[in-house]
């Protein structure tokens, strides 16, 4: 799966940008503020629907414009298709996606459309962030390749809410507490489920692309629930009851689950430096592309922000090397072309400078 032309208007100062996409490496250089990470955006806004940089997508449209639009024809080389995905976000709030001209009804269905990967400065927050971050990282995995689990899991967002709110109130309805309550329990066992076994699969996958980075140790991947092992959590639901109703909030459930990653028996977020955590980053990300493509048979694709700044011209290549190996597209920003020309010399590539909102190619 690979874009081969993207439409972008009034996304920040990207007036209007129209480029043709390389269906493997596509480097996008300039100076900070002409425009290269605003490029990312509109691919990531065009495939989860909103920004990596701001949750209110007001501010991303273009300061003399009214609304923002972001299209691109997608090409599917295993099923011989073609389709066109776009957006549509307005200063007013409205959100439009559609497909081929037929409207979509949620941000989910992009995410099926165009999956996606994005690793930028932020990205290490996977390790030494909370555990909310490993859970998405989860969760990407596991929507992506057991489509069953898009709904299970949005039944089990609606019981957790339910359930919030009913502890949050200062009068409890004791009845409906107990009804959703037994309608959590099963939903966030299976949940679990599904999660530890996509995480079982991807460890080896993890310790082969870890293994292409030297000096990142003895992985382990460990699997935290959100309770204890030991208990039912319909046991643990009820010893919580009491610290439940006093805080307004379910304490323990697959929403509190977390992957435990450890190198050489330490934590990796104490046991690795800034720059080898940014590796393992990459390792898991690429890891679970590559999952991604033994389980579902195509590519996704990666959106890497500021490369040259984040590793050095070694570990640059090894990651461009695993790139290619994936067969997929990846757009790679950065300040000088120089930076990329050694990286791709013999590679067939498509370059685009960028300069005060316009791409050029070249």
């Amino acid at each position: 799966m690979h874009l081969s032309k993207l439409d972008v208007l009034q996304v920040r100062n990207l007036k209007s940008v129209q480029i043709a996409c390389h269906p493997g490496a596509n480097i996008i250089y300039g100076a900070n503020g002409s425009g290269k990470t605003s490029l990312l955006e509109s691919i990531y806004l065009l495939g989860r629907g909103r920004s990596f940089k701001h949750r209110d997508l007001r501010v991303v449209v273009n300061n003399n414009a009214d609304e923002l639009v972001v299209s691109a024809r997608i090409e599917r080389p295993t099923s011989g298709t073609s389709h066109q995905l776009g957006i549509k976000r307005t200063t007013k709030g409205r959100f439009e996606a559609r497909l081929d001209g037929n409207a979509l009804q949620s941000a989910v269905q992009l995410v099926e459309e165009l999956p996606l990967q994005l690793i930028d400065a932020h990205s290490f927050t996977l390790l030494e962030g909370g555990a909310l971050q490993r859970r998405q990282f989860l969760d990407w995995g596991v929507f992506h390749v057991e489509h069953e689990y898009r709904a299970l899991w949005r039944r089990f967002q609606k019981a957790l809410k339910q359930r919030n709110q009913l502890l949050r109130h200062g009068r409890m309805d004791e009845d409906s507490l107990r009804v959703w309550t037994a309608e959590l329990v099963p939903l966030a066992e299976q949940v679990t489920q599904y999660r530890r076994r996509y995480l079982a699969e991807l460890v080896s996958d993890v310790r082969d692309l870890a293994s292409v980075f030297e000096g990142l140790g003895e992985l382990e991947l460990g699997y935290y629930q959100g309770w204890s092992d030991q208990l039912g959590l319909a046991d643990v639901f009820e010893a919580d009851r009491a610290r439940d109703l006093a805080v307004g909030t379910t304490n323990h459930g697959a929403h509190k689950a977390d992957i435990r990653i450890k190198v050489d028996g330490v934590a990796a977020a104490d046991r690795l430096s800034r720059g080898q955590t940014k590796l393992l980053v990459y390792a898991l990300k690429l890891a679970q592309a590559t999952h991604y493509r033994k389980k579902v048979g195509q590519s996704c694709l990666f959106l890497l922000d500021d490369l040259p700044a984040e590793l050095d011209y070694e570990h640059r290549a090894q990651v461009v090397s695993c790139l290619n190996d994936l067969d997929c597209q990846y757009f790679m920003t950065g300040v000088d072309k120089k930076d990329f020309e050694l990286l791709v010399d013999g590679m067939a590539c498509q370059m685009f400078h960028m300069e005060h909102g316009v791409a050029s190619e070249g």
